[in-house]
């Protein structure tokens, strides 16, 4: 394990959780009932702290009959969710390794389901070490990260069959899926089922020592690593988040980003903690999401960029009431500025609903723009929440003072611990990780992201960030998505754009594309290679895999 070595003071932890208090009972994660509900809920977190096991418990004591999640196969309240994940992990419990220790770790390859967060929630109970495999990765890496980092048990969906046979058999108890059939393993239902019947009387651990959830990143660039992140002592980290996005107890939440990423794994908390309903289906439809706005009265949408700009073409072209959203958080990959301001115009009371979370798997929450921060000004990431420390760092690794443009460096309370191997590490400066990109922050304290640090190119002896290009791609009316990436070679600077044109527009030339570019952009950012596809290949994050892309021509072999 390689350790980052960040922190944040005692102090700055205080202060948080005073600051986060007000929000947290606003939103309901604090809620004060009768006696009963009281102990229950602090009985819950005595026993299992902030984990899942304990937001379990505590939304079947405050909300028993209230549905906790919505998926493919239907809905489930908070008792049964609960019920469903003590039975599981009670047969989990029943299980010893070929050593004839208990299970002190679990692999989930699933999508988002009921598949995924049982086994979270059961793993919770036992206090065991939960993975989380990115199911969008290449079956060879599937392969490589099962073999790399085995686990006790594995609950993998039926269409990653074939990694099992890379699994080591030694450390492999029982595979358990739900969305097809796997020969010679056991099934969700059958483990559950087993956990209400042969095993129903094995003790769960009392106050077990909760471990690290793992989750890969999502390896848009090579090879995901294994990051750990910490086990949370007081909710005060959500109070952060809750300060800035109006979740609220009883909300009916849509998130069609992955579970299996950081930003999905922590919304799964939010709306556990809050006693909300999570509404989530294992591929993003878009004829499915908007139907269910209606069909489920959403109040709320966790998405990014790339399927909201979908969603809001279904909710036009059938012209349906979406006044009932009073939020729509945006992370994972930009919003183009114009797309914020439709979403705004369409959605809730029209005064602006759209929010911007700006984070990492590594980092956690890092900014978050408000409703009001995105109506002023729809390009910003927002501000650090409480408890987030956030600078921007020249070359020579100093701050830079507001306006100037460096690398993001931050920290907070949940930033990853550090990654399982030891082959993999962080950048670290006065304890804060650098998130890779670029930025800078303005007089009034808000944070503006300008693109990956290793994507930025030279040209004219100006600094060219391939992201601001994108975003003028994107207001073209001829161009539906686009992605530009640079490429720096010694003195030589290329810009490639991968675009999807509209099916309603004509055909585009590159001269007039470049045209436009320049005049809306600068005149040092003209594209070398304007490649055009069906789709950009995008992960469940909506951030586009640039492995994935096709190779182009580099500029020297064009003038060759």
């Amino acid at each position: 394990m390689h350790k980052h070595g960040t922190h944040v003071s005692a102090r700055t932890q205080v202060t948080q959780m005073i600051d986060s208090l007000k929000p947290l009972v606003k939103a309901g994660v604090l809620r004060t009932g009768g006696p009963k509900e009281s102990v229950g809920l602090i009985g819950a977190m005595g026993n299992w702290g902030m984990s899942l096991a304990a937001l379990a418990e505590m939304g079947a004591t405050s909300f028993p009959k209230r549905t906790a999640l919505i998926d493919d196969r239907g809905a489930m309240s908070f008792t049964q969710l609960r019920d469903d994940a003590r039975a599981l992990a009670r047969t989990l419990r029943s299980y010893t390794t070929d050593d004839g220790q208990d299970v002190s770790s679990i692999s989930v390859i699933a999508r988002n389901s009921r598949g995924l967060v049982l086994p979270l929630i059961a793993a919770a109970y036992l206090g065991a070490e939960a993975k989380i495999l990115n199911p969008g990765s290449s079956l060879s890496q599937l392969q490589d990260i099962a073999r790399e980092y085995p686990s006790d048990v594995t609950f993998i969906d039926a269409e990653f069959g074939e990694v099992l046979a890379e699994l080591n058999a030694d450390n492999k108890i029982a595979v358990a899926e739900w969305s097809g059939s796997i020969q010679d393993t056991e099934t969700l239902e059958s483990l559950i089922g087993a956990g209400r019947g042969e095993y129903r009387h094995v003790a769960l651990p009392q106050r077990p020592t909760q471990a690290s959830t793992v989750i890969m990143s999502s390896g848009t660039r090579g090879v995901p690593k294994a990051v750990m992140l910490p086990v949370p002592r007081t909710p005060k980290v959500l109070g952060s988040i809750l300060e800035r996005i109006p979740f609220r107890s009883g909300d009916v939440i849509q998130l069609s980003v992955g579970m299996f990423h950081a930003w999905g794994w922590l919304n799964l908390h939010i709306s556990m903690a809050t006693g909300s309903t999570l509404l989530t289906r294992r591929w993003f439809d878009v004829d499915t999401e908007v139907a269910d706005i209606t069909t489920h009265k959403v109040t709320g949408i966790v998405s990014a960029a790339v399927y909201l700009r979908q969603v809001l073409a279904g909710v036009n072209d059938g012209n349906v009431d979406v006044t009932g959203v009073r939020y729509i958080v945006s992370a994972g990959n930009a919003i183009a500025p114009e797309l914020v301001v439709e979403l705004n115009e369409r959605f809730g009371d029209r005064t602006g609903v759209v929010h911007n979370f700006y984070g990492s798997t590594e980092h956690g929450q890092i900014t978050l723009a408000t409703a009001a921060d995105m109506v002023t000004d729809p390009t910003t990431a927002g501000r650090p929440g409480p408890g987030v420390r956030l600078e921007i760092l020249g070359d020579d690794l100093t701050p830079l003072p507001d306006g100037q443009t460096g690398v993001i460096y931050s920290s907070n309370s949940m930033t990853s611990l550090g990654f399982l191997s030891d082959k993999d590490s962080g950048d670290v400066v006065d304890g804060m990780l650098s998130t890779g990109d670029k930025g800078y922050i303005d007089a009034d304290g808000k944070l503006y992201v300008c693109g990956r640090a290793d994507d930025m190119v030279i040209r004219g002896g100006e600094n060219i960030h391939p992201r601001v290009i994108e975003e003028f791609l994107l207001t073209l009316p001829q161009i539906d998505d686009a992605f530009v990436i640079g490429h720096q070679d010694d003195v030589v600077a290329t810009l490639n754009a991968f675009i999807v044109l509209s099916a309603e527009s004509a055909e585009v030339t590159d001269d007039e594309l470049n045209a436009a570019v320049l005049a809306g952009v600068n005149q040092f950012c003209s594209l070398d290679n304007i490649v055009r596809l069906d789709d950009l290949p995008r992960n469940d994050s909506g951030k586009v895999v640039p492995r994935l892309l096709p190779q182009v021509a580099d500029k020297a072999d064009n003038a060759s």
